[in-house]
């Protein structure tokens, strides 16, 4: 199930692992450089984070 936003940009904000992305040809809603797990290295195209990090960091939400 796909996660908000905010949990997507809060869990990035807490992550130690995160890694900005570019995505030169995206025309994405957000702001240059602000984190969110939709634009780390390691958030995965079936939306999960490839380091099983995620649920860790929820949960202390």
């Amino acid at each position: 199930m796909r996660s908000s936003q905010e949990t997507y940009m809060n869990v990035a904000e807490r992550c130690s692992a995160y890694e900005h992305i570019n995505q030169p040809n995206c025309f994405c809603n957000e702001a240059p450089n602000s984190p969110s797990c939709l634009n780390c290295k390691y958030f995965a195209e079936d939306e999960h984070c490839a380091l099983d990090l995620y649920d860790a960091i929820v949960k202390n939400l």
